[in-house]
């Protein structure tokens, strides 16, 4: 047997030295994108002007002033490993939106599986039916193994509570249209959670708030009587994983072109009773900018619509709040469909009844398009308590060799 000193200094550091050097470790691993900032979708190679090439996706970092940080994520070009390319085109207005997840540590959105450069490129073409989706986490780590076939729809927007459960949505397309439940690295298209009678197949973007799944659409199902679904509506009870899910027109409603909201797409609450909507509509009654909505006394009532300077309406959108105070940042519509366009602000606040003036952060450069628009991942929490236990235990250690020295 051999007898060991378990006073001597050397064998009472070595396994706290060793704890020590994992939680370091897990301290000095700090996220690429900065809390707080910004993150928009470019779509575009620089040259390709229109939507025959499939062109590159990349997530840059903005600062909330509107200055490139220089983070940037390239999506998959081409397959590597168990990840799929992942492309886009530049006239799909309503592609290319971003979401964070609601633990907030994950950037999920969704594409088509072609190479870039892939010519003859359409998201209605059967040439590329396959629909992958991406999932980026706060270091920059890309995910995208998640890929099912989707011939025919235009995959519009992901969503996810914690970056393994996935709802995506599109317009209307064979069986797969409208929206579905996935989990990450599937290889279906998951389980259908709306049909034609409950609400739209053609559906915009989807958006998680109080643990409630919300979706967006400019469109009326054909029920009897038929339910106009132009706007902002909840989709079942919570989040639901199977359907069919009916859905309850939360704001808009209306024929076509009736001036409430005819052509919704991104949508923020900033609480349970304020409500703000991205439009891109042209049409007379123009209804297109950002939309605020106020619930009271128990209905819903738009009190402003605000348009970004140079603009037509607007189709991305996030935001923050703090106390009364509500920031906004979304992304323009531009009457050239896919004409450079800008990341915009706006301060308001929850009471506001007046509309606020936009101010310009950043334009996208030539033969680039911005679309989707979110908050930074965060790291996971435990990473972080691991880094301040790794603090704690090399305190501890001071205080023991000052104390051992004593003695």
């Amino acid at each position: 047997m051999i007898m060991v000193n378990k006073f001597h200094p050397a064998v009472r550091l070595w396994p706290i030295w060793s704890v020590c050097a994992v939680l370091g470790a897990a301290q000095e691993t700090v996220a690429d994108f900065t809390s707080g900032s910004l993150v928009v979708s470019v779509i575009g190679d620089g040259v390709t002007t229109v939507g025959t090439t499939a062109v590159p996706i990349t997530l840059r970092e903005f600062t909330t002033a509107g200055v490139a940080t220089g983070m940037e994520v390239p999506l998959p070009t081409v397959a590597a490993g168990a990840n799929y390319a992942i492309a886009g085109n530049v006239t799909s207005t309503s592609f290319g939106f971003l979401r964070r997840s609601a633990d907030q540590r994950y950037l999920t959105m969704a594409g088509a599986n072609a190479d870039a450069g892939a010519t003859g490129f359409g998201f209605s073409t059967s040439l590329f039916p396959n629909r992958v989706i991406a999932r980026v986490d706060s270091t920059g780590i890309v995910d995208t193994s998640t890929r099912f076939a989707g011939n025919g729809t235009t995959p519009r927007s992901v969503v996810s509570t914690n970056g393994t459960d996935l709802w995506w949505s599109s317009d209307t397309g064979s069986d797969i249209g409208g929206v579905n439940y996935v989990t990450l690295g599937s290889a279906t298209k998951g389980t259908r959670i709306v049909n034609n009678q409950t609400a739209p197949l053609n559906t915009r973007n989807l958006g998680i708030f109080g643990g409630q799944l919300y979706a967006s659409s400019n469109v009326a199902t054909p029920t009897s009587p038929a339910v106009s679904f132009r706007g902002v509506y909840s989709l079942g009870s919570g989040l639901p994983t199977v359907g069919p899910a009916a859905g309850t027109i939360i704001v808009g409603g209306g024929a076509s072109n009736s001036g409430i909201i005819d052509s919704g797409y991104d949508f923020f609450f900033a609480d349970a009773n304020t409500i703000y909507v991205a439009d891109d509509d042209t049409a007379t009654p123009v209804t297109g900018g950002l939309q605020k909505w106020l619930f009271d006394q128990g209905s819903w009532s738009k009190i402003w619509t605000a348009v970004p300077d140079g603009a037509t309406g607007m189709r991305g959108l996030t935001g923050l709040v703090n106390g009364s105070s509500v920031q906004l940042y979304g992304i323009t519509a531009v009457a050239s469909g896919n004409g450079a366009n800008s990341l915009v602000s706006l301060s308001d606040s929850l009471t506001g009844t007046t509309a606020p003036s936009f101010s310009t952060l950043a334009t996208a450069d030539a033969n680039y398009v911005f679309r989707g628009v979110a908050l930074a991942p965060v790291p996971e929490p435990s990473a972080l308590g691991l880094g301040l236990a790794g603090l704690a235990v090399m305190g501890s250690i001071g205080r023991w060799r000052a104390e051992y020295r004593r003695h």
